[in-house]
């Protein structure tokens, strides 16, 4: 007899991110995803349709939250990728790194 173990799909949270908050600084953004991540969730679907590009900081912000839900068995979903966004990922290789659903 064969014993199967079930594991309940990873706990999602969706956050959509604005230039404004971006232009703040992401102190609370950071704030906001490790909250989410301390509250049991590991899939984290960050929707970028807001914003005209992806900074350095916002990349590296992401980065640490998607190592600590891998640890989780999870990770980051970028949502929305306009082109520049796409392209930004691709030429850096975080395309490889991080699920990434283009806009329509």
């Amino acid at each position: 007899m064969t014993h199967s173990v079930h594991t309940p799909p990873p706990r999602k949270a969706i956050v959509t991110i604005s230039e404004a908050e971006v232009a703040a600084g992401l102190t609370a953004l950071r704030w906001q995803l490790n909250d989410l991540v301390m509250d049991g969730a590991c899939l984290l679907v960050i929707d970028v349709s807001d914003l005209d590009q992806m900074s350095s900081t916002l990349l590296e912000a992401l980065l640490d939250t998607h190592r600590i839900c891998r640890r989780r068995g999870g990770g980051v979903v970028i949502r929305h990728a306009n082109r520049r966004a796409a392209d930004a990922l691709h030429r850096t290789g975080l395309d490889r790194v991080f699920e990434v659903e283009a806009a329509a």
